[in-house]
């Protein structure tokens, strides 16, 4: 007994109305309009139904085969769709309408090779949109992992470069909460986002580029590209570097203390352990802060280069001209008001019931705002991943709350980025606040809200839209993407000017919180097994201090500063420096030279 599929039958079940009501004497004119309807309402599988009908009253109609195609294909009978298109090119062969689709049921099936070729035979058969066809092309060349490479490499004419990309993590699609939610706290997430970055630097040069998976396990790319330069952009911490062989390998990575981890530090034999070692693998370096980079580059031996991620998307189209009105934050709360926030409630030894009374107190953001403070709110905005000790969050809520004593406008939102969610002040109290050897103080407030959720990038904008002043506090940073996103929407920063921060926060566009050099605490210290190291810590009593001089500064000074940040991430953030650094890069190496 044969165990294929059978389509009709598969079909059939998922027929209702006016399918069950078929006579069989039904004209192929009204079989289509059967099919018509279902094509409108997306019912696939019923239009799948009535073009098979149709098919088998008028086998020589092209169109029909073509249409049976299409609802086959949406259905997921791949297979069975690429028969009807074929039986459609028999009827009128080189069609290149009908090549088209069969490029994209192939590009769908994960056929690359064979969506490549019936696209390229469609465009040479005069199709009457070659713009699409080239850019599905392009679109092939980016997606196309399997291969590695596009076209045929080691023979013939060679094209002069093919850059290459890969990261620990896949890119972070963030156009929708569910995609996001895929990506989002988990390790390493954020070099994704870096090369998100560069990516759109690649676009903008019009540099085709590929994203690979796995470069470690390709034996010599040159074998396989086809071109005179291969250039190999990683996105990885020192111990998960990895190299694609054959290319020039560049590693993008971020560092935010004062040196790296001393051989002597490393306290466990692994291979890839220690930093230094695993650095000096790659070709050259590139550090997106002047700080990080003289920092690694007084342990390696290969060149180092500050490239910063590029930020070139999600930027307002000019600076703001004063503080969000009233207005302005209502509209653009509304356009997030998906997910909820909860007060701050953290408790020792009762957490649990403090988390459950929380969790009864969860609003969206239009709500909050409208009860939360007493006249027009002035929105305080932290985001961070509350696993990461580096965020030094304990004084930024403890001066926050002294802050809010005396001001009844302001209210702080913490945006946290965590992939375990449902507990944000569990969260926040154990990875945050909590430390060996002393008490922990209560910290409950109406005035300081937060949020789990994943937010989409359009939801992410509204809520640096609706923010007056962004906060941050951190011991050190590595670029700190999202305090230079929401200065490039007109956010003033309250802010430590350290490390990354030092090339551009200021007192011209920004708050700046001062902050003194002290050496690790353990919990630093276990994490980064660094021993006798420093790092900038910050008081409470500084905090609230930078939060009174930014709500007491005129209309006037607020929006010179927004306009000096909002231009300073256009200076140094912009296409500039990556193309000035990349385009060096390929001269450099098509003239022979690899220092």
């Amino acid at each position: 007994m044969s165990r294929s599929p059978n389509v009709g039958r598969a079909l059939k079940k998922s027929i209702t109305g006016i399918a069950a009501q078929l006579n069989g004497r039904e004209t192929p004119a009204q079989l289509r309009r059967y099919a018509d309807q279902a094509r409108a309402q997306h019912d696939w599988a019923r239009d799948a139904f009535f073009r098979r009908k149709i098919c088998e009253m008028e086998p020589e109609r092209l169109g029909a085969w073509v249409q049976y195609g299409h609802a086959l294909k949406e259905s997921g009978f791949h297979a069975r769709a690429a028969e009807a298109y074929k039986r459609a090119l028999a009827l009128k062969p080189g069609d290149p309408e009908i090549t088209l689709q069969l490029g994209h049921l192939a590009k769908v099936r994960g056929d690359f090779a064979e969506a490549q070729r019936c696209f390229e035979a469609a465009r040479a058969a005069g199709h009457s949109d070659p713009d699409h066809i080239d850019f599905e092309l392009k679109l092939l060349r980016k997606i196309d992992n399997s291969r590695i490479f596009w076209g045929e490499g080691g023979e013939g004419d060679k094209v002069p470069l093919r850059v290459f990309l890969s990261a620990p993590a896949k890119p972070v699609n963030e156009t929708d909460r569910a995609s996001a939610s895929q990506g989002l706290g988990r390790s390493d997430y954020s070099y994704a986002f870096a090369m998100r970055g560069f990516i759109e630097a690649l676009e903008e040069m019009e540099i085709d580029y590929t994203v690979i998976d796995r470069p470690e396990n390709v034996a010599d790319i040159r074998a396989r590209s086809g071109a005179e330069t291969n250039i190999h952009l990683g996105f990885y911490p020192p111990e998960r570097i990895r190299v694609l062989k054959g290319a020039y390998n560049v590693n993008c990575f971020a560092w935010e203390f004062d040196r790296l981890r001393l051989p002597e530090e490393v306290q466990t034999h692994h291979a890839f352990a220690d930093q230094t070692t695993m650095l000096d693998i790659a070709d050259e370096l590139w550090v997106p802060s002047q700080h990080g980079a003289e920092a690694v580059r007084a342990g390696v031996t290969k060149p180092v280069h500050r490239v910063p991620a590029p930020i070139l998307s999600h930027l307002s189209r000019h600076a703001r001209s004063g503080r969000p009105s009233p207005r302005d934050i209502a509209r653009a709360a509304r356009d997030a008001s998906g997910p909820t926030w909860q007060p701050l409630s953290i408790l020792p030894r009762i957490q649990d019931t403090m988390d459950s009374a929380a969790r009864s107190r969860a609003a969206p953001l239009p709500s909050i705002l409208s009860t939360a403070v007493d006249g027009d709110p002035v929105v305080f905005l932290s985001i961070f991943n509350v696993h990461d000790y580096r965020k030094q969050i304990e004084p930024l809520v403890e001066g926050f709350l002294r802050f809010a004593e005396t001001d009844d406008r302001a209210i702080l939102l913490m945006k946290m980025t965590t992939p375990w969610r449902g507990h944000p002040n569990r969260n926040l109290m154990e990875e945050q606040i909590a430390d060996a050897g002393r008490m922990l103080r209560p910290m409950v407030s109406e005035r300081v809200w937060m949020t789990d959720d994943v937010l989409s990038r359009a939801e992410l904008n509204r809520l640096y839209d609706i923010s007056a002043f962004y906060l941050c506090t951190s011991h050190a940073e590595g670029q700190n993407l999202p305090l230079i996103e929401a200065m490039g929407r007109g956010v003033v920063p309250v802010s430590v000017g350290h490390t990354a921060m030092e090339d551009y926060l200021s007192e011209n566009d920004a708050v700046i919180i001062p902050s003194t050099p002290r050496p690790f605490g353990i919990r630093l210290t276990r994490r980064y097994g660094m021993f006798g190291a420093e790092t900038h810590h910050v008081e409470a009593d500084e905090v609230t201090a930078a939060l009174r001089r930014a709500v007491s500064m005129a209309d006037a000074d607020y929006a010179r500063r927004s306009a000096a940040a909002f231009e300073e991430v256009r200076r140094q953030f912009g296409l500039h420096a990556f193309a000035e650094r990349f385009n060096a890069l390929v001269d450099q190496l098509q003239a022979g030279s690899s220092q």
